[in-house]
């Protein structure tokens, strides 16, 4: 590396748990579950790294437990600027521009959208989404503070490790599927978690990436202080339990600790991963076995193999740890063009949402979906005057390494793209980053367009293949201006 411009690095960690003490509607489902206990704590993690050389080589990178962060449509509150706000009242040193929020993307956190269910009135003793937001914004105020106080001089080394644990979820057929949900899900020749033992089955539609972008931190000693896990799945092994849960990251995070000690600090990053999870589609059966013959739950088996792949790497980064090095951090927005919705399309979506409004009045609670389709049909008059959408995107250079930021469920194929074209050695992306008031829907590829399926519908996506296209080249085109200096 060219240690031009090279300063010493200053590294704080810090972590709170955000587990509301009473029960709370668990999120990312369209239907409302109440949660009957928790089954490990969700937390978030804040890791501030900052050289003395110039303002815009600082960060802190925060990592929550969280399906995903505010919805735009579902309430105007702006979730991260709120965030922000606190901050800059506590801690008016700190740039909070350069503050980084993602999501884990567990299906097992407390909701923290406003009305997402409807106007019902909770149980009793149930927590509201608005004091479920306030736990979580009052712990990442919190630790993001407390990191940015606990700054000392240290080191990081970086490596690259694998462990099977995301899994493309989308089988796709040799015959068409004609069958569809109103404001769910559309026919095609793809569903998600369709059956394989199927006689039309063809093949699992996408590629996967068992890659683990592992970053370790040190202190002056060089003894190990923290570890980034960067890994292509969400979080939702039990995705549908009844539990507050950060899934299977709470074992890796016990499994690490149990091996290097409860001091360590994890931070976890799942990485382009919109078409992946842990979920298997075939040979299920063998998996089973395996799991039945180590004693093991599939979340503890995704902790053991996330550790390996963490000591695999170990002894290689404790030998090349840099304390000094170049840390340079860019923000900026930029415009990605709409899913454009068709004139046949918002035809099919007020069809949906007559028969969703029908069922409504009939007492069903389907509100999250029904909502659905109403925000494709503003987005079917909005896209006349505002083409395009926002987005906020970080690009930081460490080293010889680099992250990049997205804030949507973003298909592993545009993923692939940009570290195939990245200059950094290793390119950490970072999928469901907090942006301005908008939560990432998912961003399909050409190909997922075209097979149709949940996710690849025009319910399931702002923003479409020439959006992803443009994340991509502003990406690769940042980051080799990061490497050009």
């Amino acid at each position: 590396m060219n240690t031009d411009h090279c300063s010493t690095l200053n590294i704080g960690w810090a972590t709170r748990c955000v587990t509301p003490e009473r029960p709370v509607v668990l999120g990312a489902q369209f239907h409302m579950r109440i949660s009957d206990g928790v089954d490990g704590p969700v937390t978030v993690t804040a890791m501030a790294l900052s050289t003395d050389d110039s303002p815009n080589s600082s960060l802190v990178f925060v990592a929550c437990d969280v399906g995903g962060f505010r919805h735009k449509w579902y309430d105007e509150n702006n979730f991260l600027e709120m965030c922000r706000e606190t901050l800059r009242a506590r801690a008016p040193e700190i740039d909070v521009s350069r503050v980084i929020l993602n999501a884990t993307h567990t299906h097992t956190a407390p909701n923290t959208l406003i009305k997402r269910y409807g106007e019902e009135p909770l149980p009793d003793g149930v927590a509201t989404a608005e004091e479920c937001m306030d736990v979580l914004r009052e712990g990442i105020a919190e630790a993001v503070v407390e990191a940015w106080n606990n700054r000392k001089p240290g080191g990081v080394s970086y490596g690259l490790g694998t462990a099977v644990v995301g899994h493309n979820r989308r089988a796709t057929y040799f015959a068409e599927d004609s069958s569809r949900r109103a404001g769910a899900v559309v026919g095609g020749f793809t569903r998600m978690y369709g059956d394989t033992n199927d006689p039309t089955f063809s093949h699992i539609e996408g590629y996967e990436d068992h890659y683990v972008d592992l970053l370790y931190t040190w202190d002056e000693e060089s003894n190990l202080t923290g570890v980034v896990v960067n890994l292509a799945s969400p979080s939702q092994e039990t995705e549908g339990a009844m539990y507050v849960s950060a899934d299977f990251w709470h074992e890796i995070r016990e499994e690490i600790r149990r091996r290097h000690g409860s001091h360590i600090q994890i931070l976890a990053q799942c990485s382009t991963a919109g078409d992946q999870s842990p979920h298997r589609l075939w040979y299920k059966t063998a998996e089973e076995r395996m799991l039945k013959l180590r004693g093991l739950t599939m979340r503890e088996e995704i902790g053991r193999r996330v550790a390996n792949a963490v000591d695999e790497v170990l002894p290689v980064a404790k030998a090349t740890i840099e304390t000094e090095l170049r840390c340079e951090h860019l923000v900026s927005e930029i415009s990605l063009p709409r899913r454009i919705v068709s004139d046949e399309e918002a035809v099919a979506v007020r069809d949906d949402l007559a028969k969703l409004e029908a069922e409504a009045r009939a007492g069903t609670n389907n509100y999250r979906i029904a909502q659905r389709a109403r925000r494709v049909l503003e987005r079917y008059e909005q896209q006349k005057q505002s083409p395009d959408i926002p987005m906020e995107l970080h690009l930081i250079r460490l080293g010889d390494v680099a992250f990049a930021t997205n804030r949507f469920e973003l298909f592993l194929d545009y993923g692939i793209r940009i570290k195939a074209r990245s200059p950094a050695v290793q390119t950490f992306l970072v999928q469901l980053a907090a942006n301005d008031g908008w939560d990432g829907t998912y961003l399909p590829s050409e190909r997922a367009i075209a097979n149709r399926g949940y996710g690849g519908g025009v319910y399931d996506n702002e923003v479409g293949p020439e959006g992803g296209r443009v994340i991509v080249e502003e990406t690769v085109k940042g980051l080799h201006e990061l490497w050009s200096r």
